[in-house]
């Protein structure tokens, strides 16, 4: 499948992170990828309605369950990736219903997290 006409954003504090998925989505034909380490310039850019939304759980200014809750009240028709090691190192933190219903899919960061990113675009991509 072509992934470059999906849209995709990134929101991580930690930019080398940021940078290394956006490259290896780059890589792999998804060339419509923004970064950003700040939440509220991604919510500004909501409106741009892109396909994926990828967040880490810690940012700098909220989690990433609330932004993409925040996210989805801006633009509901986005696939929401939450790709962050919270969960595998506390997951009593990421437990709370109200903002889980709101992942679509949940990556844990290790060894295999850009081959499940790269499927799961793959198979929820629109062309």
């Amino acid at each position: 499948m072509d992934g470059s006409e999906n849209l995709i954003f990134i929101v991580d504090d930690d930019l080398g992170y940021g940078r290394y998925v956006q490259a290896r989505l780059t890589k792999n034909r998804f060339t419509n990828v923004h970064l950003y380490d700040d939440e509220k310039e991604c919510l500004k850019d909501m409106k741009q309605l892109p396909a994926f939304l990828i967040v880490d759980y810690h940012l700098k200014k909220m989690s990433g369950l609330q932004l993409i809750q925040k996210a989805k009240s801006i633009c509901p028709d986005f696939y929401s990736i939450l790709l962050s090691g919270e969960y595998h190192n506390n997951p009593t933190s990421m437990m709370d219903e109200r903002f889980l219903q709101y992942i679509d899919k949940y990556i844990i960061k290790g060894m295999d997290d850009m081959e499940e990113l790269m499927d799961t675009l793959n198979e929820n991509s629109s062309c």
